[in-house]
This record gives C-alpha cells, sequence and structure tokens, in this order.
C-alpha cells in the first residue's frame, strides 16, 4: 500500500514539474506570415489600386477556426495612411478553417471596404498665459489615431478665479500626420483680458476631428502582422 502512494505521489510531482516548465497538452495555436509584398494595379475603370498580397503558415497544432491579419498602409513620408485586414472568410463559404500545416494565401485591398479607421486627438496639455497682447491658452496635441487627419479642432474655455465662464475660443489645423505633435494656441475673444484670472482653469477638448480618404498612387509601402487567433480545443 505504501509503496503504490509512493508511486502515486511521484507520477503527480513529475505532472506539476512538467507542466511548470512550459509544457503542456493542449494544442497550440499559432500563425505566421511567411512572405507578402505590395502591389499596385490599375481597374478596369483604370482607377489605380494597391494590394497586399502574401502568404501565412499555420504552424501550430491547434486547428484555426478563425484568424485574421493587419496590415498598414504608409506614404513615402512614412506617415500611416490606412489599415485593413484579411480574415478567414470567403464568400462562398463564409468561414474556413486551416489545419496545422496548412497555407493561407491572403490579400487586403487599400479601399474604404477595408479601411477601419480611428480618428483621434490626445491633447497632451493646456496652459494659461496673459500678457499685454491678451489672454491665450497654448498647448501640445497629438495625433493618436491611426488616419492622417485632414482637419482637427480644439475648443479651449476660459474661466475666472470664480469659475464663471467667460468665453470660448478655437484653434484648428489640418493635415496632421499620425503620431505628430500639434503646438496649437486658442485666444481669448474679448478685447481685455483683465477678467481671466491666472488660477482660473482652462477646458480644452477635441470638438471635430475629419480624415479623408488617400488615393493609392500616395501608397509607398505597408506592413503586416498577426491579429487575432481562436483554435479548436481539440486536437485536430
Amino acid at each position: 500500500m505504501n509503496k503504490t502512494r509512493l508511486l502515486l505521489l511521484i507520477f503527480l510531482i513529475m505532472s506539476v514539474s512538467f507542466i511548470a516548465k512550459g509544457c503542456s497538452f493542449l494544442p497550440r495555436t499559432s500563425l505566421i506570415i511567411l512572405q507578402y509584398h505590395l502591389e499596385k494595379s490599375v481597374s478596369e475603370e483604370g482607377d489605380l489600386t494597391a494590394e497586399i498580397l502574401g502568404v501565412a503558415l499555420n504552424d501550430g497544432s491547434a486547428r484555426l477556426e478563425y484568424a485574421e491579419i493587419e496590415g498598414s498602409f504608409y506614404g513615402y513620408d512614412g506617415t500611416l495612411l490606412a489599415r485593413g485586414f484579411a480574415k478567414s472568410i470567403s464568400e462562398e463559404e463564409g468561414f474556413f478553417t486551416l489545419d496545422p500545416g496548412e497555407i493561407w494565401d491572403f490579400s487586403i485591398s487599400y479601399s474604404s471596404d477595408v479601411r477601419d479607421a480611428h480618428p483621434s486627438v490626445n491633447i497632451l496639455s493646456w496652459y494659461l498665459k496673459k500678457d499685454s497682447s491678451g489672454a491665450r491658452i497654448d498647448g501640445e496635441a497629438e495625433n493618436n489615431g491611426d488616419v492622417m487627419l485632414s482637419f482637427a479642432e480644439i475648443t479651449g474655455t476660459f474661466y475666472d478665479s470664480a469659475a464663471t465662464k467667460l468665453g470660448s475660443g478655437t484653434a484648428t489645423i489640418t493635415s496632421l500626420a499620425v503620431g505628430e505633435i500639434w503646438e496649437y494656441t486658442i485666444w481669448y475673444p474679448a478685447r481685455d483680458p483683465e477678467d481671466v484670472d491666472y488660477v482660473a482653469y482652462a477646458k480644452a477638448e477635441v470638438t471635430e476631428t475629419d480624415y479623408a480618404s488617400e488615393p493609392a498612387q500616395d501608397v509607398d509601402h505597408a506592413t503586416v502582422e498577426v491579429g487575432r487567433l481562436r483554435g479548436s480545443t481539440l486536437m485536430p
């Protein structure tokens, strides 16, 4: 009886050690991109189009029930113009699976159909200043979205020491690239800034952003990376 217990204890210790070292009996979900390139061509309508063509491999041990690859299109100056996705789904059959070792020929088109744009501006700072030229808000903002902004507007509101709203002003910009820092100034709308108190606070918020679809001729290069994956819980 003691010998049986000892053998069970040894087996349990070995099992725990096996798992602790990173080993697992569960199938591994993985997808690698073997190659890709940016291809430009002229459509039947005479429009220039851009497309990412590539090959991916299910190098895991699990059958992939869903897989996606994210592609990013960049301009000649390195500006991120748009993002798109290739997903394991076909118009004829719906979602398809990728067995271990199976090859996937994927494509990502540069078009409004796959554009998943998130225009956004993050206000980094704002400071209230007052001198002989008047009162103003100076600050910095950043395009923290994923597309170039064709237009952005920030509204600043001026208050006195009693938190009474005195007036608002705006600052605008065009062609703000992804990651670019914008040094903005918002002037107090009244001629006399005496009512604006130094201890007053200034609110600044993005009130409007807009982006324009850049033509395919502006695309210079592209990158890809593996997105979401969902694998089978059972061995294929």
